[in-house]
């Protein structure tokens, strides 16, 4: 009986195996890097995406911008016109020169120039004068230089019913050292410079219109 006693005293007081707790793994430096760099590559594309995304629609803004105000100039379009009518029937004759504004959008009339027999005139008696009349009654005159003329409206500039000034107007306008220039603008600040010789179907887009200086015709 003490034998087993003591054996069992000898297992309960043995040596015990201690269980070391679980550790878990260090983490490996490299997938962590790739995980960084991942992460930076997505962060780049999106960037890149959003920049290319906000310039797309940054362009077509300003080509809807511009579209709309093609279109509205288009609807404020001015086309000013010069014209002449006369006639000689022998014992009477006439000559009336006239400016039309055959446009859809008022023309603001910024500056004319009138040269006849290639010299500029300065204003209509200066005109008469060089053809040989006087002002008299048998001249009707109107102002057109920094004037606004409506769609379709039509000005008389000068109307002659004297016969021999009037023929005296139709040899200077046959002359082709006679012309009349003339610039005009849009409400929106277009302007289109015109030549009776070569550019009245087809004026001149320019950004101001010519003061012409002492050349200027002042009706």
């Amino acid at each position: 009986m003490p034998n087993e006693m003591s054996k069992l005293s000898e297992q309960e007081g043995g040596p015990r195996e201690e269980r070391v707790p679980d550790v878990a793994p260090a983490p490996d430096p490299s997938s962590t890097g790739r995980a960084f760099l991942r992460l930076s590559f997505w962060q780049t594309v999106l960037s890149v995406v959003g920049t290319f995304i906000a310039l797309v629609a940054l362009y077509a803004a300003l080509t809807e911008s511009s579209a709309v105000r093609q279109q509205t100039s288009a609807a404020v379009w001015p086309f000013v016109q010069v014209s002449t009518a006369d006639f000689d029937s022998g014992d009477t004759a006439g000559f009336t020169l006239s400016f039309t504004n055959a446009g859809v959008g008022p023309a603001l009339v910024r500056s004319v120039r009138v040269v006849i027999d290639g010299e500029p005139v300065s204003d209509w008696d200066d005109a008469v004068t060089r053809l040989g009349g006087t002002l008299n009654d048998q001249i009707g005159r109107n102002s057109i230089s920094d004037s606004v003329l409506r769609p379709g409206q039509k000005i008389d500039l000068i109307h002659v019913s004297s016969p021999a000034l009037a023929r005296a107007f139709q040899a200077a306008i046959r002359n082709p050292g006679t012309s009349i220039s003339y610039c005009y603008c849009s409400i929106f600040g277009d302007c289109w410079l015109a030549d009776s010789r070569h550019r009245a179907l087809n004026p001149e887009s320019v950004e101001v219109c010519p003061d012409f200086g002492d050349a200027k015709f002042r009706n």
